[in-house]
């Protein structure tokens, strides 16, 4: 009796095992950090949905982790439903993560993802066509000079859907132009959802949504918590001239790129 009944506890350590094995390589991971690297599994955004499209569909990069694609799909459904709105959604992540050809630095491990400001007036209507979809880019809604907001590019819907994709507690950070966080310290001072909101150059015709490191991504590396410092609106300072415009961005010098983790190596080239 008792050899029967080791065999069996071997026989289920065994099964055990192999199911944390089956798991490992068939779940969706975020490995590395934000700018160094990769997705293990990475889910594919559908290019249609209740409330957005999916652009440049020819970039090839809609992927992004399962907790991504469940933010984007449901915060889009909100937008849709309460504000009568449609999202654009541009880079997300390669399908295997990694560094992208351009001049994104982050967007590696399917936690990021850039959606358009612009309220497409056709997309709103019907499914854009593939190739009219391929030729869509983000439209800045700064005054040329980036001196202020041009009011023909934006209203309370766009900080309405700023407001609404901030609420979401997966949401670790939001880069947005510094005039367009100045724009919004303006309309709602001492609002804690004002200080995910991230002033940072460029992201004046899209806001870039990071999430946290989802659960079960141990080799995801989470950034420093943003500081306890209400809403953000007292630093705005630092990123503008007396005449109102933004500093411009200093050279920091010759930039290090940080080592992709070995297992992303693997997974980028397919040995996984």
């Amino acid at each position: 009796m008792k050899i029967i009944f080791r065999s069996l506890t071997f026989l289920l350590f065994i099964f055990t095992a192999g199911l944390a094995v089956a798991d490992q390589y068939n779940s969706t991971k975020s490995i590395g950090a934000y700018t160094a690297g990769c997705i293990r599994n990475a889910a594919a955004l559908p290019k249609d949905g209740t409330g957005y499209q999916v652009i440049r569909l020819g970039r090839g990069r809609f992927f992004a982790h399962t907790e991504t694609i469940d933010y984007i799909t449901t915060l889009s459904e909100k937008v849709n439903e309460e504000l009568g709105g449609l999202l654009l959604i541009a880079d997300i992540s390669q399908q295997t993560g990694g560094p992208m050809p351009d001049d994104h630095s982050s967007h590696q491990i399917g936690l990021d993802a850039d959606i358009l400001f612009w309220q497409h007036p056709v997309a709103k209507k019907r499914s854009l066509t593939v190739k009219e979809r391929q030729y869509i880019n983000p439209q800045s809604v700064l005054f040329p000079g980036e001196y202020g907001i041009d009011p023909n590019k934006w209203s309370t819907t766009q900080e309405q859907i700023l407001m609404l994709a901030a609420s979401d507690p997966r949401v670790d950070r939001i880069f947005i132009n510094p005039v367009i966080k100045r724009e919004l310290c303006t309309n709602y001072s001492g609002q804690d959802w004002l200080a995910k909101m991230r002033p940072w150059y460029g992201h004046d015709g899209h806001f870039h949504v990071r999430l946290k490191c989802p659960n079960g991504s141990a080799s995801c590396e989470a950034q420093a918590p943003l500081a306890n410092y209400g809403d953000g609106c007292d630093e705005l300072v630092t990123w503008f001239r007396e005449d109102g415009t933004v500093k411009t961005r200093r050279k920091s010098g010759t930039s290090v790129q940080k080592r992709l983790p070995d297992e992303c190596i693997a997974i980028m080239n397919g040995k996984y």
